[in-house]
């Protein structure tokens, strides 16, 4: 455990990016085990001559042997004067004034205060997918997903963004006049290496002097020379009223930056009201001069050698790019660039898809570069699978070559589907257990899937749905692995890497795209997108409130960027939001359902089925009957059987029979479905018609039932517990309810196998809808646990080149199911909400379901199958027969 970032240690020690630094020169990093490592990543670009540069080293050791001052305030020193002169003639002249600060967020706030002090306006300007620093009003300005702090994420009475390059969104807000400034940074540096045109550039400057808004160039990346030139203001003419500084600055040895600006921005108030205990120091000074003095010597030779090494930079891009196109990518100029990478065969494969679309495969390609080419890059946390390329300003020609070298391998790996080579390293597997990278392995696996868009014409169209996923065990990523690893890794290496993959997912639960695909049957269609997240049932559950919430607002926020309409809640999702409960004030203008409806209905169906539409007679037991799938199976089966055992957790019996008992009187009283005679609510009605023959009017549902009548009713079936006599009945003890059960279904949260085979009765049938499973099946057991919440299709196809669960084409889960109906169907607003789900509403749920071709599976009588390695599964026929 780190005491300065844990969840950043935990990664980088994880995905194997944690190297112990022994020493630093140039563009070297000397490892502790003797290796050397190429920097190409310079700090972020805060190291512009490489690590521990001599000419700046030289001038920290002199100073300070000198005894020259360094903290003074508020006592200026003479060589800060001649700082910034030196920094306003080296970005052209056209300035008048600096303050210096410690970093570039602190710049930005300078920025910020001196345009609101000068205009008396308040309001801010900046561009989507900005980076401006991460103290208060910069990271208000900072237009990031990943850097904003949910609460922080919008100010729109001082914060507002246009679109970079858009003429007509930059025109028509500054033509407002409600701004201080408009902040932009002409190369965007964590936003994407996106590159802002030089004629919007310009037009901006025109806008902000008509309507007096001030304008702001962040060139802490770009400025000193990281663009071949001192500033990008000086070198495309395009001149703001406050240019921004940092990084480069500081040598790489003392952070500071610095606020350039002109006499039009520059008032007495300003000076009055602004210092620094730290800023304007001796030592951070030398270090400036020295750097400002290396980019200008021999007439600005760094500068040039920058357009020569970016000018090589540039034919390695386009060569690549040509070369794998579709694969790789770029952006950016200068040393500043962003290299993406993208598998456009993984569309079908989960696993590959969500690493793209989670940003996970970039943080893997960093890995391997490092480990296997000792090359130090790091992912653009911005932009989905990019990494960012920043070298230092001296860099080699041979640096460069090399460089291109390692990236085209691993273009190659993601051309020939060898991420076995590229995850090797992080379980310790050696490259020389595995084929050459020439020998390729397609990503998906084959079979019958279903199109990932529609193509056909004619159909209505539903809404555009998404599914909340998580892992629910380990096998679940071992399924959704790509062919490589089934090919040349080991059962116990492909455990490894996932146990690897959930343990990262349970510290950066970060949800991505992980498939899209389409859904459709005789009528209509829908097309659809999984949402996944790496993390298992027992670390969602852990977290605490505050995260499972940030949590479920990152899965929304994932679905409303794909405009989706319509989305289900799969597996510890709905766990998690109470049943969608706790989420409803963060999904204003989407419809969603948990799911739970159709799971429960569709275990149901299979006990009934089993029981040849007879369970009187029959002992049934319903383990979780307090969670909002058990109370629907008990509503469900009290239409059926006679003897129904709940089961909840350990003291909840009391709380069982009176959260359930009402619900029963309701059904009593008003249910259509079919009531089996001598069932629990065919005995309830019978009760109230001989104990209270006035109320028997209400039976049928002719007449609405009062809520007193329905509480009246409730109490006397409570009354020493009479209503064990007509059917309902709780038990304390899992071993006992087991051993005397024909029918047990189960479906709890638990997160983990609690319950032993060993103790159900000769010839029981056991329906397991929880994921994980709730059963522990027995070695040399001869008993039928079946895989509960089944539903069939209406395409013989799988969702992606594996079902979620490793269930055969054409049958899948009932919770995906519902959701897929609902949004064929065109439903709004929302189902399945709540512990307590309405019988009738599950009830209307499961005949939409069967109107657009999604039926329960069932229970016909197949021949058995093999285990798998599956605690519980169901096969290919619908059945499984654990031996």
């Amino acid at each position: 455990m780190s005491l300065i970032n844990n969840y950043r240690k935990f990664l980088m020690g994880k995905l194997d990016l944690d190297i112990a630094i022994a020493r630093c020169e140039d563009n070297k990093i000397y490892t502790e085990d003797g290796g050397v490592v190429r920097d190409y990543l310079s700090q972020y670009g805060a190291l512009p001559f490489g690590h521990n540069p001599e000419f700046c080293v030289n001038a920290v050791v002199e100073h300070l042997q000198n005894k020259a001052p360094v903290f003074t305030q508020p006592i200026f020193q003479q060589a800060t004067e001649a700082f910034a002169q030196e920094l306003i003639e080296a970005v052209g002249g056209w300035a008048s004034n600096v303050t210096f600060a410690n970093s570039g967020a602190e710049t930005v706030e300078v920025g910020f205060k001196l345009a609101r002090i000068k205009t008396g306006r308040k309001k801010i300007l900046s561009v989507d997918r900005s980076f401006h620093g991460k103290t208060y009003s910069a990271l208000l300005a900072t237009n990031s997903r990943r850097h904003n702090i949910d609460h922080l994420r919008n100010d729109d009475k001082n914060f507002n963004k246009v679109v970079l390059n858009d003429f007509a969104a930059l025109e028509a807000e500054l033509e407002t006049q409600q701004y201080a400034a408009f902040i932009v940074e002409p190369i965007q540096g964590e936003g994407g290496m996106h590159v802002a045109d030089v004629a919007w550039l310009a037009r901006a400057r025109e806008l902000c002097a008509k309507t007096r808004t001030v304008l702001i160039f962040d060139e802490v990346q770009t400025g000193l020379g990281r663009s071949g030139a001192m500033c990008v203001a000086m070198d495309i003419g395009v001149i703001p009223d406050i240019l921004l500084l940092a990084k480069s600055l500081s040598g790489g040895l003392i952070p500071t930056g610095a606020a350039i600006y002109s006499n039009w921005v520059a008032t007495a108030e300003f000076d009055r009201k602004h210092s620094s205990t730290f800023a304007n120091n001796g030592l951070a000074t030398c270090v400036g001069r020295a750097v400002i003095k290396q980019l200008r010597h021999n007439n600005g030779e760094a500068l040039q050698h920058v357009k020569n090494i970016s000018a090589q930079v540039d034919e390695c891009c386009e060569r690549l790019a040509g070369q794998y196109g579709g694969i790789f990518s770029w952006r950016g100029a200068g040393l500043m660039r962003a290299f993406q990478f993208n598998d456009v065969t993984a569309d079908s494969n989960y696993f590959v898809t969500y690493l793209q679309n989670s940003g996970s495969l970039a943080w893997l390609l960093c890995s391997y570069l490092l480990n296997r080419h000792k090359m130090l890059v790091m992912p653009l946390l911005s932009d989905k699978c990019s990494i960012r390329f920043e070298p230092p300003l001296n860099t080699s020609a041979d640096d460069i070559t090399d460089f291109f070298t390692a990236v085209e391998q691993l273009c190659r790996i993601i051309q020939n589907g060898r991420y076995d080579i590229l995850m090797a390293g992080l379980i310790e597997k050696p490259y020389t257990e595995l084929p050459a990278l020439e020998q390729a392995f397609p990503v998906p696996i084959a079979g019958q899937t279903v199109p990932t868009h529609y193509v056909q014409q004619g159909k209505k169209r539903g809404k555009k749905f998404a599914f909340l996923m998580h892992f629910t065990v380990i096998d679940d990523c071992v399924r959704m692995l790509p062919q490589c690893f089934h090919a040349n890794f080991s059962d116990d290496e492909k455990q490894h890497l996932c146990q690897l993959v959930m343990e990262v997912g349970a510290v950066d639960p970060s949800p991505g795209v992980a498939l899209k695909f389409c859904v459709s049957n005789e009528h209509s269609f829908a097309d659809g997108i999984m949402i996944m997240s790496t993390m298992a049932p027992r670390d969602m559950m852990d977290l605490p409130a505050a995260e499972k919430e940030n949590l479920i607002k990152d899965y929304i926020a994932v679905a409303r960027r794909e405009g989706v309409e319509f989305f289900g809640l799969g597996a510890y999702t709905s766990v998690i939001t109470r049943g969608g409960e706790k989420m409803l004030d963060d999904i204003e203008g989407l419809s969603f359902t948990t799911g739970n409806s159709l799971t429960a209905m569709s275990t149901t169906a299979t006990v009934i089925e089993a029981a040849g539409y007879n369970l009187v007679g029959s002992v049934i037991s319903v383990i979780g009957a307090r969670g909002a799938v058990g109370k629907l199976m008990v509503s469900e089966l009290a239409h059926w059987g006679d003897n129904i055992i709940l089961m909840g957790r350990p003291g909840t019996e009391k709380h069982l029979l009176q959260e359930l008992t009402p619900t029963l009187c309701q059904l009593a009283f008003s249910t259509e479905q079919q009531v089996q005679p001598g069932s629990v609510i065919h005995n309830i009605r019978h009760y109230v018609q001989q104990s209270m023959p006035e109320l028997a009017r209400y039976i049928g549902g002719a007449v609405a039932v009062p809520a007193e009548i329905l509480s009246t009713v409730a109490d006397a079936l409570l009354l020493d517990n009479l209503i064990s006599s007509l059917g309902i009945s709780t038990c304390d003890c899992y071993k006992t309810a087991l051993e005397q059960s024909d029918y047990v279904v189960s479906a709890t949260s638990e997160g983990k196998p609690f319950l032993s085979t060993e103790f159900l009765k000769a010839g029981a049938v056991a329906i397991d809808t929880a994921r994980p499973f709730d059963f522990m099946v027995q070695p040399g057991q001869r008993v039928q646990v079946l895989e509960g919440g089944l539903v069939v299709q209406p395409e013989v196809l799988r969702y992606g080149d594996c079902n979620m669960v490793g269930l055969p084409p054409g049958i899948n889960l009932a919770c995906l199911s519902e959701t897929i109906a609902l949004a064929i169907e065109g439903c709004d607003g929302y189902f399945s909400v709540g512990k307590s789900i309405e019988y009738s509403q599950a009830r209307y749920v499961t005949e939409i379901a069967r109107k657009q071709g999604f039926t329960p599976l069932g229970y016909p009588m197949p021949a058995p199958a093999q285990s798998n390695n599956r605690e519980v599964i169901a096969n290919e026929k619908r059945i499984a027969e654990l031996s």
